[in-house]
């Protein structure tokens, strides 16, 4: 419980909210408990999906009630003079100093749009302009996953094989896998079905780290499952800044003099 409530009050002091509530000071044991300590897990909690209202209110008092009584409990064991907690403490605080400047520096700098857009269309070129409808058998040896291409030559329905043999999941949907492209697989698996025409069979087994796979081509189709730009520009944004951030620091250490 303690560690949730840390937790808890730790994010909260990390995020805004504008959520209003019918706040009001108490006390623990003589000592204050704030409107805004309230207000910062309140807020919080609104921020992140949960109702407003008086219960939400009477939660986080409950939260701060338990916290209080805790840190009570540890100023009177005297717990912050023990070395190992001193040594937690410190890190602790140098941690939230290094998340600051962190934040700082990356509201300071942060990725233009054109370089969102920008690796928008480096990944779209990545993901290929031609998605294809796949099915594929997984056997354990190279023999076997030979064996099953004869038959399939011979006319034995691909489906069925993989129902009944195959070690993948995919088994339970004849070895479909659905529309996919080539980036999304371990090379010599994507390459084997992006060189087959619509409705061909592998001519020699495919092997992976996962074994050995017979693979079907079902279809192919011009690409139409990529993200838009706008629903992935948070995930790109929060990447590229990623990416500056671990670059700034780096020339930072490299500038630093180290005797």
């Amino acid at each position: 419980m303690q560690k949730k409530i840390l937790v808890l009050g730790i994010a909260a002091m990390m995020a805004a909210g504008a959520a209003q509530a019918e706040l009001q000071a108490f006390k623990v044991n003589g000592e204050t408990v704030s409107v805004a300590q309230q207000k910062a897990l309140y807020d919080n909690a609104v921020a992140q999906g949960q109702p407003a209202g008086p219960e939400l209110e009477r939660q986080v008092k409950n939260m701060l009630t338990q916290q209080t009584v805790l840190l009570q409990e540890a100023r009177k064991a005297k717990v912050e003079t023990n070395p190992a907690v001193k040594a937690n403490l410190q890190a602790a605080r140098n941690q939230v100093l290094v998340n600051a400047v962190l934040q700082d520096w990356v509201k300071k700098n942060p990725v233009p749009e054109a370089d969102l857009k920008k690796a928008y269309d480096n990944e779209k070129r990545a993901y290929g302009d031609t998605e294809y409808q796949v099915r594929h058998i997984l056997v354990k040896t190279e023999d076997q996953a030979k064996n099953l291409i004869k038959r399939i030559e011979s006319g034995t329905d691909f489906t069925k094989l993989a129902q009944e043999f195959s070690e993948d999941q995919t088994k339970v949907n004849g070895g479909l896998l659905g529309w996919v492209v080539p980036r999304s697989f371990v090379p010599a698996f994507g390459a084997s079905f992006a060189a087959l025409k619509p409705g061909e069979v592998s001519q020699v087994p495919v092997r992976t780290q996962y074994g050995f796979h017979v693979v079907k081509l079902e279809a192919k189709r011009p690409a139409q499952s990529f993200p838009s730009y706008e629903s992935q520009k948070p995930v790109l944004r929060n990447a590229l800044t990623n990416q500056r951030v671990q670059q700034h620091f780096l020339e930072l250490v490299k500038k630093a003099k180290v005797q």
